[in-house]
């Protein structure tokens, strides 16, 4: 497995997943596009933050599928939305919401949640519960969208209104954050491709359980479907009007 990065002792020596993503990987995008980053000038008025999943159920230390790695990305969620937005983009917040005897319950109880894991799911990521809803800690704010999903996908058609939402507003190139990055972020950055979106996942701004997941997610990713870069990367690629602050 990778060996973790760590931050500064000024900020806890709290372990983060590593950015540094497999050579293979890059390689095969410069072979094909002659350049490290596929999109290197990116429209702010056209593109979104789409943050998918960061709710008390992951981020929560008390909560049963508590996880710390998605607590630790808080602070560069916020600023990766912090920038997007002065820039003139669009924060939009996803959010998973199950119930029994819907759609979605039958496939996750036989293959993703089995057993009795998944009532716990269920009631952890219910529209009732406390648990489902956002990390208070994450700068939400009056302007931005919010969402629900009732699959992995934020972007599988009919799993959530966000796509419309995005179209409405001349979206066409989506910057995904969240967790788990294998999970739920990885489906919807694929989805997001294949319905046309410029899709860039930012690497120190998705988390979930092991670096060796979450390194695989990102270099898979890279590899076929769209961009990987780091949040201080996709800002400085943002094409801000001459004038215009960040």
């Amino acid at each position: 497995m990778p060996a973790r990065s760590r931050r500064s002792a000024a900020d806890g020596g709290a372990l983060m997943h590593p950015t540094q993503l497999p050579q293979w990987a890059i390689d095969r995008v410069i072979a094909r596009h002659g350049r490290r980053f596929i999109f290197d000038r990116i429209e702010p008025a056209r593109t979104a933050l789409v943050v998918i999943d960061m709710q008390q159920f992951f981020t929560q230390s008390d909560s049963a599928l508590a996880m710390p790695e998605a607590r630790e990305i808080i602070p560069t969620i916020n600023r990766a939305a912090e920038g997007l937005r002065a820039a003139g983009g669009t924060v939009a917040w996803v959010v998973t919401h199950l119930s029994e005897g819907a759609r979605e319950w039958r496939t996750l109880t036989s293959v993703a949640h089995p057993g009795e894991r998944a009532d716990v799911v269920r009631a952890g990521l219910s529209a009732a519960s406390p648990m489902g809803e956002l990390d208070p800690a994450l700068d939400r704010r009056a302007g931005d969208l919010f969402a629900v999903k009732d699959r992995f996908s934020a972007f599988l058609p009919g799993a959530s209104p966000l796509p419309e939402m995005l179209r409405a507003r001349g979206i066409d190139t989506v910057l995904i954050a969240g967790t788990l990055t294998n999970v739920c972020c990885e489906s919807s950055a694929r989805d997001a491709m294949m319905a046309n979106y410029g899709v860039v996942m930012l690497s120190d701004a998705n988390a979930t359980r092991t670096d060796a997941e979450h390194l695989a997610a990102l270099a898979g990713f890279l590899a076929t479907f769209g961009d990987v870069q780091t949040v201080d990367e996709a800002l400085s690629h943002l094409a801000v009007p001459a004038g215009a602050g960040r």
